[in-house]
């Protein structure tokens, strides 16, 4: 190691230590931070054949502003592409629920009798198409999503049953003509007080008598949730998470040109 490397090694060991002392913690900080009001290229020598760290770091920037360039382009013509497909309103679907949106969360809930009937589900992966069975799907079939939901129904005393569903992913044979679909199928159900927690004991539908099956799913039927309900619940997502796509979109090309 020849001295001028030894020393110019040093004094940037010297140069680091008075960094972290001061508190400096990024180069971008420290470019306009140094203590004497230098830039970080003047304060530290470096050999000529290692480059200056200027000119490394003006090609390092350049190359971050063309990729998100490249992306913001790329954002661009996809958010015109959805708009162009068009990003249909929610508002009058499901017209008797009242809706709730948390981002990808959604709640309805209304009125039954003396019971307060609720609808939870999360627009967030249930688009069909896109996950590990989708190559049994056609190209051009468009995409629609089939969010998993849970009904909750709430007694006046706070007592709920909470019943887990998931619509039909339509894959397979065509059913025949004696085979009635129900759209939906039950996961489990579980009782509690007010809000189900993970220590509430779930029952899972497979291990339910057929008659108990049956008979969670007239309760379904009579409070709204029928076939229906399922067919406008996955126009309604299918609307609400291409909404949120384009917003996710216009969120991403923000951030790229800023």
């Amino acid at each position: 190691m020849s001295n001028f490397i030894r020393r110019t090694f040093l004094s940037m060991m010297s140069t680091r230590a008075c960094v972290q002392h001061k508190g400096y913690t990024s180069v971008a900080n420290l470019a306009e931070r140094t203590p004497c009001g230098r830039t970080f290229s003047r304060f530290i020598k470096f050999p000529r054949q290692f480059g200056s760290f200027q000119q490394r770091w003006s090609h390092q920037k350049s190359a971050n502003l063309e990729s998100y360039n490249n992306l913001s382009k790329y954002l661009e013509a996809e958010i015109k592409a959805e708009m162009e497909d068009e990003v249909g309103e929610v508002g009058s679907l499901l017209e008797e629920w009242t809706k709730e949106f948390e981002g990808v969360k959604v709640v309805l809930s209304k009125k039954v009798g003396n019971e307060t009937v609720r609808v939870k589900f999360n627009i967030a992966g249930a688009l069909e198409g896109c996950g590990p069975e989708s190559e049994e799907l056609e190209d051009d079939m468009p995409l629609v999503c089939k969010p998993p939901f849970e009904v909750e129904i709430v007694k006046p005393s706070g007592s709920t049953m909470a019943i887990r569903c998931m619509i039909e992913e339509g894959l397979g044979e065509e059913p025949s003509e004696d085979y009635v679909s129900d759209k939906f199928e039950i996961i489990n159900v579980a009782m509690s007080k007010g809000e189900v927690e993970d220590a509430s004991y779930v029952c899972e539908a497979e291990n339910m008598d057929v008659d108990m099956y049956e008979g969670l799913f007239d309760v379904l039927n009579e409070r709204g949730i029928d076939q229906v309900f399922i067919e406008n619940l996955i126009e309604f997502s299918t609307k609400y998470e291409k909404k949120e796509y384009v917003n996710f979109l216009s969120s991403m090309k923000k951030f790229a040109d800023e």
